[in-house]
């Protein structure tokens, strides 16, 4: 398990020189983001903020299959993230604790807004809050795992749509370990044809069949049994 961590380590940071994050790192920079979010008046008022986070925060952090990100992909909770009083200074500090402490200024970053919708951002944190993975828990912050499924999702597509996608080889880690959480969770493997039907936007690119056969040979071969039934 080490030498596969060490070599999706060297994959990811690859793809670019941004400077990579470990546990250690990812929980001083929310420290220090918890705490200037408590200097900051107008977050302070409606603290704890919400976030999600899906992809890398989750693994390092939560599933341990790997020991770096580039970086903490959040979605802020929806009574705020339009709301510019709020998420305005929010992404500012976010930008400031990086820059302080060498992260970079996307070392925590909403990005991932941009590819949902607004009823897709709502039924993500109605079901982040019902399956209430806690990921970070500070006095002013608070970021919960996005639904697994979701994540499922978004990797299963990346595979679909991008196959020499840098990020390969940590992507379908990733969905090892999520669909094993998900099978335990179901008591058994799960139906295919649910699997590939994953849509939460409605309207994007399908998940190829192809991927799924990758994916379920990769998964029998880790965890001895099929994923998908």
């Amino acid at each position: 398990m080490e030498s596969m961590k060490q070599g999706e380590d060297q994959a990811e940071s690859m793809e670019g020189r941004k400077p990579l994050l470990d546990k250690a790192k990812m929980e001083k920079g929310l420290a220090a983001l918890d705490e200037a979010v408590g200097k900051i008046e107008m977050i302070y008022a409606f603290s704890p903020i919400t976030l999600i986070s899906p992809g890398g925060f989750l693994a390092v952090t939560h599933f341990q299959n790997r020991n770096l990100t580039e970086d903490i992909d959040v979605i802020i909770d929806p009574q705020y993230a339009r709301d510019k009083d709020v998420s305005g200074p929010l992404r500012q500090a976010m930008a400031q604790v990086g820059a302080d402490l060498g992260f970079g200024d996307k070392w925590i970053n909403d990005s991932v807004d941009l590819f949902i919708t607004p009823a897709t951002r709502k039924s993500l944190f109605l079901d982040a809050e019902k399956q209430n993975i806690v990921l970070w828990d500070g006095e002013h912050l608070r970021v919960l795992a996005a639904p697994l499924e979701w994540g499922l999702e978004t990797k299963l597509r990346r595979l679909s749509t991008k196959p020499g996608h840098p990020k390969r080889v940590t992507d379908i880690d990733d969905i090892l370990v999520i669909l094993n959480t998900l099978t335990d969770r179901n008591k058994g493997a799960l139906k295919r044809d649910l699997v590939r039907g994953l849509n939460r936007n409605g309207f994007d690119v399908s998940i190829k069949d192809q991927v799924l056969d990758v994916i379920a040979e990769a998964y029998e071969g880790r965890y001895g049994e099929k994923p998908f039934r």
